[in-house]
């Protein structure tokens, strides 16, 4: 079977500022290693051949022979007859760091996913009581469990937005979700939109389809109203990827008033709205009912044009694989039609423990916020005693935070924080190749000693990193 070659115009972009002050081949491999870790380059993929790379990064032939052969040795890729230099699968969470051999991952800040809910086992074994029809089925469906389709109605219809049944599906969680609905609504050539920065997975899902990805800005403090308005106008796109609250990577919420203008202009070019709420209900400080997106529309269709998402993946366990999708009957029968093509459905028994765990979600939820809020102050009280010049947007929920590090040298710093011990997703992850290297995404989502210790490795690997020269600015590239 023939790999999917990367170009090496395509891999200079996602690359970035990746040279420093150190030997080329080596920070060239442990580049190519973040973006193979963090998903940008999927396993299997070929990488270019050697001349074009090297034409395309300024660097010499040798420098891209010996940062492929770096990538071999350490596990990253293997050779393929026909195919050259073809990236391999991640190693599994918790082995050796990025690179070296035999050493230990400290903390991987790379994901954003608590640890499972402390009563998720009682929730399972009382599925298997409590549901034992369920083994005498099947055991998948495309739709849903009516229970539990009843119970995610039931939660809508408490937090403002009257929902049926017969406008959920349960889905293999938000992802899966995100990436029906995309391959069912957009087409190659289609426009899009999509939050920037933004969750990374949303938009290679958006991109998947052949459809056009413009952004709408997202600041660190605030949202850019005006912009995001203008943009949405003139691009006029067929489905817009949004996540209203505590946002992925900012932690920020959408004010009402733009809720209202953003839906009406977009309805207007006759959008779809993807909400993406998989962070929506994680709030810090005390635990409260949030507003679903659609229920700032102020008309039934623009109420109808909305696709809400959702997931119990970040609120009770990320092995938990149930999310949902919530739109108009007529939609959701065109998904369960869709979705046939890829997949059989989602497991009965994992959609029975969902149902109950939505039976205690008020308790769950609250579990939730004292937890996090309690972790979102100590890493920001350890940023702000060891990280100087470190700025983290004003999160008012979600799981992570945006971090401006004041240098344009995000990759860097990434590189060097892996060497270190500590997994970061470097800030160009979350939006177009090449913006955003003054950022960084920093969870709250580890053990509260386990961020202590990040943030010394931070402070420690930002004096080591090489700084980068200076890069398009986040502003000058919005479409």
């Amino acid at each position: 079977m023939i790999a999917q070659r990367l170009s090496a115009r395509r891999l200079s972009q996602l690359l970035g500022e990746w040279r420093g002050a150190g030997h080329g081949y080596e920070e060239l491999s442990d580049s190519i290693g973040l973006l193979v870790r963090d998903g940008a380059i999927p396993a299997g993929t070929a990488l270019p051949a050697e001349r074009p790379l090297a034409e395309a990064l300024g660097v010499s032939r040798t420098t891209v022979a010996a940062g492929y052969r770096r990538l071999r040795e350490g596990g990253t890729a293997l050779s393929r007859r026909g195919s050259g230099t073809v990236v391999r699968a991640p190693r599994p969470e918790g082995g050796p760091s990025l690179q070296e051999p035999g050493g230990e991952l400290h903390v991987d800040l790379s994901t954003a996913c608590p640890a499972g809910w402390e009563g998720l086992p009682a929730l399972g074994a009382r599925a298997t009581t409590e549901f034992p029809g369920l083994f005498a089925q099947p055991g998948y469906d495309t739709v849903g469990l009516p229970e539990l389709r009843q119970a995610i109605a039931e939660r809508f219809t408490r937090r403002g937005l009257a929902t049926s049944p017969e406008q959920i599906m349960v889905t293999l969680g938000a992802q899966h979700a995100i990436f029906l609905v995309a391959r069912t609504l957009l087409a190659r050539g289609d426009r899009a939109l999509i939050e920037s920065p933004s969750y990374p997975h949303a938009r290679e899902a958006l991109a998947a389809t052949g459809a056009l990805v413009a952004e709408l800005p997202v600041g660190r403090l605030d949202y850019d109203a005006a912009a995001m308005l203008d943009i949405a106008a003139r691009v006029a796109p067929r489905l817009a990827y949004l996540i209203p609250d505590h946002h992925n990577p900012t932690g920020l919420s959408m004010p009402r008033e733009l809720r209202s203008h953003l839906i009406h202009a977009l309805s207007a070019a006759g959008t779809h709205v993807i909400a993406d709420e998989t962070t929506a209900e994680l709030v810090l400080g005390e635990s409260r009912l949030v507003e679903p997106f659609a229920a700032a529309a102020e008309l039934p269709h623009q109420r109808d044009a909305i696709i809400t998402i959702g997931s119990l993946g970040k609120t009770v366990w990320g092995g938990l694989r149930v999310g949902w999708i919530r739109a108009t009957p007529e939609l959701i029968a065109r998904l369960e039609a869709a979705r046939r093509v890829s997949d059989l459905g989602t497991g009965a028994w994992e959609q029975a423990t969902a149902a109950l765990a939505l039976e205690r979600y008020d308790e769950i939820l609250a579990d939730r916020s004292r937890e996090l809020t309690a972790k979102h102050r100590v890493l920001s009280e350890q940023i702000a005693a060891r990280l100087p010049g470190w700025a983290a947007s004003p999160a008012a929920g979600g799981v992570c935070t945006w971090v401006d590090i004041g240098e344009q040298r995000s990759t860097a710093l990434s590189r060097e924080a892996a060497r270190r011990g500590v997994r970061l997703t470097p800030g160009p992850r979350f939006g177009s190749p090449g913006v955003f290297e003054r950022f960084v995404r920093l969870p709250f989502t580890a053990p509260e000693a386990d961020l202590v210790t990040a943030v010394k490795v931070l402070a420690a690997a930002r004096g080591a990193a090489p700084a980068a020269a200076p890069v398009l600015h986040e502003s000058d590239a919005v479409i």
